[in-house]
């Protein structure tokens, strides 16, 4: 019983997790931030490193829009993206798990990955 609460617990946080989205302002204010902080960027490195400049700006805009992407992924951990948790994975786990208390066999095979990607 207590093993079946701690399931119940556990899947009650999951959902509210999926049920749970960022602001829209929080997200709306973030892209435009790095955009601007990249549009701006080159006036303010230009006087210094001259030539350079375009290089630098395209490696530093690179790793914001990288990051802000990141986010983005991070925001939806159970979106059906690449990225994602791998729901399907853990629900067998926990399919197996069950399975075996009940004394159930034989138990259905683990999931493995396809393309390098577990879903």
């Amino acid at each position: 019983a207590a093993r079946m609460n701690d399931l119940s617990n556990v899947q009650a946080a999951g959902e509210r997790i999926k049920a749970t989205p960022l602001p829209f302002a929080y997200t709306l204010l973030i892209h435009r931030t790095v955009y601007l902080f990249c549009v701006l960027l080159p006036f303010a490195l230009a006087p210094q490193l001259g030539w350079g400049t375009p290089v630098i700006v395209a490696f530093i805009s690179y790793t914001f829009f990288g990051l802000d992407a990141i986010g983005d992924d991070l925001a939806e951990p159970f979106a059906p993206a690449d990225n994602s948790l791998p729901v399907k994975a853990l629900v067998r786990v926990v399919e197996r798990e069950i399975l075996s208390s009940l004394g159930v066999s034989p138990l259905p095979d683990e999931l493995q990955p396809v393309g390098y990607v577990l879903s």
